[in-house]
């Protein structure tokens, strides 16, 4: 596609150091606001087509799919084997916990948190779900916690990635308390290690995040039975009633197939359904910039709600190191046509959209999307002066609203708008006045 949009610039202060304040509503306010979420749910406290195994938590009952709980935990699949049309009772745990790692491992995907990683790792770890442990582990290593916190908990949960990093952290002689709780909760393989490092020993070889493969699903299981050909022709072994969860295309065609499913075929290319099966089994491939594009048009092609609002949030985020022409190439070809308007939202100067339009592949854009690209342009025509700023606490931007001053000799900070009157009596204040507040 054509090149990056890099957005808008920081615009200079007018005069004096001070900037007009604007009778008009920002930019983003005059906007529609349009959802950025899909909204997925689902009700594990009452039955349906799908999820008919009920699990009995503090004399409560949660129903599943028992195809799908097998896929994430060997010994929930155990335990579904051995008690065939059974209710399940998962004992020693409560019951809300339980509700949070099933719509974390669900299409809802529900995103681990400072405060659910707690409640995650013990289920995970219990029940042997190494996709979900994984997950909790990304979390931990880009969260911040105390690092004899961090450190307990990858002896705890054997997050050997987790602990190595800890490790090469360190550094000879460096502060550690050795008489809290946590030292003392530590295996003594652990405390060697922190011994050996503490006095110098080599950084252990750092673990790289192991890459996903579909080596399991080169062959038929007793699990993954049921052959998924792609256009090309490669076939891999899935399990469908899994893959129906994903998918609203497996869903029909388990729905209107009244014999066993023993080969379905799929609207993508090999790399297309490659991408969609590392991103929705286990431990699901995380989407980044460079993934994005397979995903979300096997999203699109297998119609999976849920992978769409995984890969929508992704665009969406102004975090994200793609140019805004990219973005909303991608929403066009999948037909997300109503989160058009929130793309182009981050589109703040005319100029800049007169650029996109000559974009090579501008004319492979939907009539419905140049005309979102030409509302946006009569919205910036309304007002060609008012300009966007970038603010560096929050990384978002924004027009100025109001303006905070500064005075360089005592650094105290005042909105009183009589200082905007008596500039020109402080030249040397006004002059070094910056906005912190948009």
């Amino acid at each position: 596609m054509g090149g990056p949009y890099e957005g808008p610039s920081n615009g200079p202060p007018n005069g004096h150091g001070q900037y007009q304040q604007q009778q008009q509503q920002s930019q983003t306010q005059q906007m529609p606001q349009i959802p950025t979420q899909i909204e997925i749910s689902i009700d594990f406290t009452r039955p349906d087509g799908q999820r008919t195994r009920p699990l009995l938590v503090e004399n409560r009952r949660l129903y599943v799919d028992e195809h799908y709980i097998s896929v994430w935990s060997p010994v929930l699949r155990a335990w579904c084997v051995e008690c065939p049309d059974r209710e399940l009772i998962l004992a020693n745990v409560q019951y809300e916990h339980v509700l949070e790692m099933l719509e974390c491992i669900h299409p809802t995907y529900k995103a681990v948190d400072d405060q659910s990683v707690h409640i995650l790792l013990p289920l995970a770890y219990d029940y042997q779900m190494e996709g979900l442990l994984h997950r909790c582990e990304c979390f931990l290593i880009s969260h911040t916690l105390p690092f004899l916190e961090k450190v307990w908990i990858a002896d705890r949960y054997k997050l050997n990635r987790l602990l190595v990093l800890c490790l090469r952290e360190m550094r000879p002689n460096s502060k550690v308390d050795l008489n809290g709780s946590r030292y003392y909760a530590l295996s003594d393989r652990v405390k060697v290690l922190l011994l050996e490092r503490l006095h110098g020993s080599a950084a252990p070889e750092e673990i790289l995040e192991p890459p996903l493969d579909l080596e399991q699903y080169n062959r038929a299981s007793d699990i993954n039975f049921a052959a998924v050909r792609a256009k090309t022709g490669r076939v891999y072994y899935v399990n469908p009633y899994y893959m129906a969860c994903w998918s609203n295309v497996f869903e029909q065609k388990l729905c209107t197939t009244s014999s066993g499913v023993e080969e379905m075929f799929c609207p993508c290319s090999h790399e297309e359904l490659k991408a969609f099966l590392m991103a929705i089994h286990p431990p699901q491939l995380r989407i980044n910039e460079t993934n994005i594009g397979p995903i979300l048009m096997s999203a699109c092609k297998m119609e999976s709600p849920a992978l769409l609002r995984k890969c929508a949030n992704l665009l969406l985020s102004p975090h994200t190191q793609l140019s805004v022409f990219v973005r909303l190439s991608l929403l066009d070809r999948c037909f997300l046509h109503e989160m058009l308007p929130q793309c182009l939202q981050m589109v703040q100067r005319p100029e800049h959209l007169i650029q996109m339009t000559q974009q090579t592949t501008y004319d492979c854009l939907s009539t419905r999307a140049k005309a979102a690209m030409m509302d946006r342009l009569g919205i910036l025509l309304e007002n060609p002066g008012l300009q966007t700023h970038h603010c560096s606490r929050c990384k978002s931007s924004n027009t100025c609203g109001s303006v905070t001053w500064m005075c360089p000799q005592c650094k105290t900070y005042s909105t009183d708008s009589s200082l905007l009157r008596n500039n020109t009596n402080n030249t040397t204040t006004a002059g070094t006045a910056t906005t912190t507040k948009y």
